[in-house]
């Protein structure tokens, strides 16, 4: 289980290879659920999203995609916990969402202190630089495209306390190889959410 820990993230879990996290990911759901093919985003369609959104996407980022777009609700994939993975058009919405919806907060922010912060830095507001991949009913988590060395860490939004939790992983691969680690040993993810299997359809247990 990776450890909790003061530090520039929550999870010390390093950066690892998105495809090779994958690959253990893909290979457990195959093994041990009943699931359709996973189908993945063309490159063509990325870029059209990073266009969209008009901020710099990390290639972990792009490698998430181009190994998986979401999931259709037909064949449905918990693939998290307490997140839902998205698929490129709904990244699309969300982030349009709450841009709309913390607009007004951010008015009242000191722009000059938003604009110069870097990566990993607490906003208190949703930044156009977020790119949400996962989430449910306003909790997200985003990749955080501001410069700095923590470029490219996943941080969890909370439709209360906004960011205030600070980065949970330094990278979209770290998380990946968190849930890669509990999906095979049965180890919980970021300790508190245990792997099983019921019916054929993967189910996280909390643990309090």
């Amino acid at each position: 289980m990776p450890s909790a820990q003061e530090g520039p993230t929550k999870f010390s879990t390093p950066t690892g290879v998105i495809t090779d996290q994958w690959d253990r990911i893909a290979l457990w759901l195959s093994t041990y659920l009943d699931t359709a093919p996973v189908v993945p985003a063309e490159q063509i369609a990325i870029d059209d999203a990073i266009a969209r959104t008009g901020v710099s996407w990390p290639e972990e980022l792009q490698a998430l995609f181009r190994s998986v777009n979401g999931y259709p609700h037909d064949a449905w994939v918990p693939l998290l916990p307490s997140h839902e993975l998205f698929d490129l058009e709904r990244v699309i919405d969300e982030r349009q969402v709450e841009l709309e919806v913390w607009g007004e907060f951010a008015e009242d922010m000191d722009e000059d202190e938003l604009s110069t912060s870097m990566a990993g830095d607490s906003a208190g507001t949703w930044l156009p630089e977020f790119v949400p991949f996962a989430g449910v009913d306003g909790n997200l988590l985003f990749v955080d495209t501001r410069p700095g060395p923590l470029y490219g860490c996943v941080t969890e939004f909370d439709k209360v306390s906004a960011d205030d939790g600070g980065p949970q992983w330094i990278s979209i691969s770290a998380l990946l190889t968190d849930v890669a680690d509990a999906l095979e040993s049965g180890r919980p993810f970021a300790g508190a959410w245990t792997p099983s299997v019921v019916d054929g359809q993967l189910e996280w247990l909390y643990d309090t």
